[in-house]
């Protein structure tokens, strides 16, 4: 059986993050670390460790946490008056977009719908805003438009979750320019 004699020295050493380790005497160190002028049987190196090695972040980490403690607490977000997002969306109908990437083409609606799900964007709410819409084929109506041919009026209808609400989204769009109006209201 090989392994180590217990008479064996080590020395304690350290690296530039400040962590400590033990190192056989005998041997070159690695690069990186450094000698910390302690050495001794094994349980002596490891019991002088215990003592002097009080915090085993990495020496970056532990600058990093300071420099951060240090920096002015961030700007307190202030959100804007009146109501809330789904609030807004809910009030009404609102020009709406049929957003399909990467190109916007009556055969990309198609197979959107055929997927069962579409992106919908309402423009006009400070920078717009895009929901996925799980369509709900019962209640989609195609009947008014020719997707083959890029015409008419497509009647789509699913559901969505908005900020933790479950919303019902009815939109009707042309399917030539993809644009149209629609509503969202709480399921």
């Amino acid at each position: 059986m090989t392994g180590r004699t217990t008479d064996e020295t080590y020395l304690v050493v350290r690296n530039d993050e400040e962590q400590y380790s033990i190192w056989p005497a005998h041997r070159d160190l690695p690069p990186g670390w450094h000698d910390e002028g302690f050495r001794g049987p094994e349980q002596d190196c490891l019991g002088h460790i215990d003592e002097v090695w009080t915090d085993m972040r990495p020496l970056s980490l532990r600058k990093a946490l300071t420099e951060a403690a240090d920096r002015p607490a961030a700007a307190e977000v202030v959100l804007p008056e009146g109501p809330d997002l789904v609030t807004r969306l809910c009030a009404g109908e609102h020009r709406v977009r049929v957003v399909l990437r990467p190109a916007a083409s009556p055969e990309r609606l198609a197979a959107a719908i055929g997927d069962g799900y579409v992106h919908v964007l309402f423009p006009d709410t400070g920078g717009g805003t895009e929901l996925g819409v799980l369509l709900d084929h019962a209640a989609t109506d195609l009947s008014a438009a020719d997707l083959a041919a890029g015409t008419g009026t497509a009647r789509l209808a699913g559901e969505l979750t908005l900020d933790f609400h479950r919303l019902r989204c009815e939109i009707s769009v042309e399917v030539a320019d993809l644009t149209g109006v629609g509503s969202l209201r709480p399921v």
